[in-house]
């Protein structure tokens, strides 16, 4: 899972929620979406894709004073091997003009904050993507 989001606490408390949901893909957090879009793309440093795996899932900030989100959710979207990859967009606002406009663009959910991370955790199960869910608890 890749999650995109200036605030790194709110990063911190999704891998938590994730942890205590027994989920076990690894989390990769970016605060700048340009190391983000280096992620996805694999250049640079995350070259090496047996190192530095897509994502299963992208969570990426989202709003009309985020230029982010926009990017990642095109980046996402314009990629043959992530095209499919869900997204779930998190605003600040329940704003239906930025919910409409981040479905347009492509993303899978939208979640406005503030929200508990345990909402993110039941979206992305929503998915129904029994992998990244761990069956031992381990």
């Amino acid at each position: 899972m890749l999650v995109v989001d200036h605030d790194t606490a709110h990063t911190r408390l999704l891998r938590q929620a994730l942890t205590r949901a027994r989920m076990v893909n690894p989390v990769v957090g970016f605060a700048r979406a340009d190391r983000a879009l280096s992620y996805l793309h694999g250049t640079g440093r995350y070259a090496d894709r047996s190192q530095y795996r897509l994502p299963a899932v992208v969570v990426t900030a989202f709003g009309i004073d985020n230029p982010d989100g926009p990017r990642i959710l095109d980046a996402v979207r314009t990629s043959i091997p992530l095209r499919k990859t869900p997204v779930v967009a998190i605003g600040t606002l329940a704003d239906e003009d930025e919910v409409h406009e981040a479905h347009r663009l492509g993303a899978t959910a939208y979640l406005a904050r503030p929200l508990a991370c345990r909402a993110i955790v039941q979206v992305i199960t929503s998915l129904n993507m029994p992998w990244s869910v761990s069956e031992t608890g381990s």
